[in-house]
Order: C-alpha cells, then sequence, then structure tokens
C-alpha cells in the first residue's frame, strides 16, 4: 500500500501539486518494554477494557484485532483472545458492570479484580502463560510539524500541502498493562493511529505488535 502511496506522490509532484509527506503507517521510535516474566512461549492472551467498545474506539479496536489475526499466522502465534475475552466480559457483567452507574467512571478495582480472574482462569488450561495484556483506548489530540506527528513512542506522517506547517489531529493511543504473578503494575502507552480505522489494512501495526507482544510471546516466522 505505501508503494502505491509514492507512486501517487510522485505523479501528483510532476503535475505540479506539492505534496511533501503522505499518509504513513506508524513507526515505532521508543525502547522496547521489559517486564519481569519474559516470553518463553508463543501462546498470545490480552484483552480489551470495556473502554474500547463505543464510538471510533471500537472501530480502531477492530482494525487491531484484525492485524492480530494477520500477525499471528506470520509469526505462528495462537491467538487466545477469542476465548480470554468473554472470561473477562462475563465476569465484568456478573459483578454489575464495568461502570459506576452514577458517575459513569471505570470502577477501577472491579476491574481489577476480572482481570486477576481471567489470568487466573486461562492459566488452569495453558499453564505456561505468564502474562496477561490489558489494553485501554485512549483518545490524544497531537502536533503534526511538516505533516510528521510524534506521540507515545511512534511517528506516523500525514498528506500536506505545505511546508512549515503546524497542526493539531485527533489520534489514538493504548495503555498497556502487562499482568503477571509477579508484577501487576507494569503500565505502557503506546501511540497506534492518526489516521481514521482501516479495517482493510491488516499490516497496518505490525511494527506497533512487534513492539508491544514480543515481551510476552515468542515469534516464529518458520513454517511449524
Amino acid at each position: 500500500m505505501i508503494k502505491h502511496m509514492v507512486v501517487i506522490i510522485v505523479l501528483l509532484n510532476l503535475v505540479g501539486c506539492k505534496l511533501f509527506q503522505y499518509n504513513s503507517d506508524p513507526k515505532v521510535i521508543a525502547n522496547g518494554i521489559t517486564i519481569a516474566k519474559p516470553a518463553t512461549h508463543s501462546n498470545l492472551a490480552y484483552i480489551w477494557l470495556p473502554t474500547a467498545n463505543t464510538g471510533n474506539k471500537a472501530l480502531y479496536r477492530e482494525a487491531f484485532d484484525n492485524n492480530v489475526i494477520n500477525f499471528s499466522k506470520k509469526y505462528n502465534l495462537t491467538n487466545l483472545n477469542p476465548k480470554v475475552q468473554p472470561m473477562f466480559d462475563n465476569f465484568i457483567i456478573e459483578q454489575g458492570g464495568a461502570f459506576n452507574t452514577k458517575t459513569g467512571k471505570l470502577e477501577s478495582e472491579r476491574v481489577q479484580a476480572a482481570i486477576q480472574f481471567t489470568f487466573n482462569s486461562i492459566k488452569q488450561t495453558y499453564p505456561n502463560i505468564g502474562n496477561l495484556l490489558v489494553i485501554h483506548p485512549k483518545e490524544n489530540s497531537i502536533k503534526i510539524v511538516d505533516g510528521t506527528a510524534t506521540w507515545d513512542g511512534v511517528e506516523q506522517h500525514v498528506l500536506t500541502r505545505s511546508r512549515d506547517s503546524v497542526e493539531f489531529r485527533p489520534a489514538i493511543s493504548i495503555a498497556l498493562q502487562y499482568y503477571n504473578d509477579v508484577e501487576k503494575n507494569n503500565f505502557h502507552e503506546v501511540g497506534l493511529d492518526l489516521h481514521a480505522p482501516d479495517l482493510t489494512d491488516n499490516d497496518k501495526y505490525e511494527q506497533i505488535l512487534k513492539h508491544i507482544l514480543t515481551p510476552i510471546v515468542l515469534l516464529n516466522t518458520k513454517v511449524k
């Protein structure tokens, strides 16, 4: 897709349109993530918090999950999200829901109890799992200079027709909690996207997936 975009940019420049940047996939520029219990297997267990179920966040979640499916095939991972997500969601529902009915705020203690329950439950079936990755999408307003945005450890480009341009746009980041039986408060935040959700591009987040999943699963490109 990027190659096609570059060709289009060249053609537009030839006919007089001054386009200095292009819409790009997010590029990770942060240092690697370290956790107490590094990867020893290829079983991927991750869940989304209920904050990912509304508006554009739900579409970014769907795009992310589509990328995970493709990424799992490429690197021979066993994607356990379809199993662990219902465990988490059902526990939350049984406990009265994730949000306070009066304030609308997330019930953090209830959510943490659901995370612990999910982690313990999945380990009964997959004892080698050392970490449960918990994902919470966040909306940000980020600064773009000359078509380039840098935020939360990623860099991404957008199309612009002028140099020395400065603008602010909404973007999505993902707050991550690496939950295991040694440390329960290992939090990180990583930029995800400043473009509209794309449900057709299943490779867009490959760099981000490598960055956030390498600590907890072994990536293997060899055929099983």
